[in-house]
This record gives structure tokens, sequence and C-alpha cells, in this order.
């Protein structure tokens, strides 16, 4: 079910952002889009209203248990979060609206300076670490984010030469 901030709840992952992203994609995989489909564009809202002052996302734990979006603490991002929103605005066309976002948290996972939060959750109250994540999902991402906004170049997500 849908929230009212357009968000989706979600089990196993920290939380809406986690759910968000699974009913963006599920919504697309049934033939929806952003055109012709208010909950995409709900969800949409929500996740770029979401989006923290260095380009990613991130979610508390908290909001498992309290069934309520809290954002972390201080503004700071989540690698598998930021994940999972980017794969959801990629499932819904994003890029042929405002591509602006998905550059910004490119920039971001090319260049990760993370502390790892806890992404997992079961039945609300007891919280998992996935350290794979970390590795093998924003190398998915950014693969998704190359094949979808044909882009990876330095003009559309540059980088300091230290890290080229």
């Amino acid at each position: 079910m849908q929230m009212p901030d357009g968000s989706w709840y979600g089990n196993w992952g920290v939380c809406f952002t986690y759910g968000t992203w699974f009913a963006l994609g599920g919504l697309v995989a049934a033939g929806k889009n952003y055109h012709n489909c208010l909950a995409i564009r709900r969800g949409v809202k929500f996740l770029l209203k979401s989006q923290r002052d260095d380009g990613g996302w991130g979610e508390s734990y908290t909001s498992c248990s309290t069934e309520k979006h809290i954002p972390l603490e201080g503004n700071s991002s989540n690698l598998v979060q930021t994940w999972w929103t980017l794969m959801g605005l990629l499932h819904s066309a994003q890029a042929e609206r405002d591509p602006t976002p998905l550059h910004k948290v490119a920039r971001l996972l090319i260049i990760p300076k993370w502390k790892m939060e806890i992404t997992g959750s079961f039945i609300k109250n007891c919280m998992i670490h996935y350290a794979t994540y970390r590795n093998t999902f924003p190398l998915w991402a950014l693969a998704e984010y190359a094949g979808v906004c044909h882009c990876l170049k330095v003009d559309c997500i540059s980088m300091s030469s230290k890290h080229q």
C-alpha cells in the first residue's frame, strides 16, 4: 500500500527507500509509467524530495519499527539505499524528465566515502548488515545508469584528476 508521502513500506530492507524501489520497478514491469500512473509520480516525488545534500539517500533503520520514514541523522547518506533509489528513479524514467539528480548520485557512487549503515530488517526489529551490498550494488547501479543515461563521460559526471 502506498503511503500518503508517496513511499511504500518495504520488508527485509530499510525500509521506505527499499519498498519504493521495488514498487516502482513492479509498476513499470506491469506496463505503467510516469505519465499514466499517479502512484509512480508520487513515488518519484518521495524519492526526489528525500535526496540528501551530497546527492545520496539515507534512511534510519528506525523507520522499520515506527513505520514512518526517518532520515539518517546528520544529513548523511547510505550507499545501499542510494543504490536502491537510483535504480527506482532509473526504472521510472527520471533520465527522460530531468537527469540532474541521477548525475549527482552517479558522481557520489564513483568516488564513495561511505560509512556503512544497517540495510536490512527482519520482522521490523532485527536489523541486518549485508556486507557484500556495498561492493556489488553500486556497480550494478552505475551500469544501469550508463545504459539509461548514455553518459558516463567526463563532461557528464566529471571527476577531479586525482580520481581518474
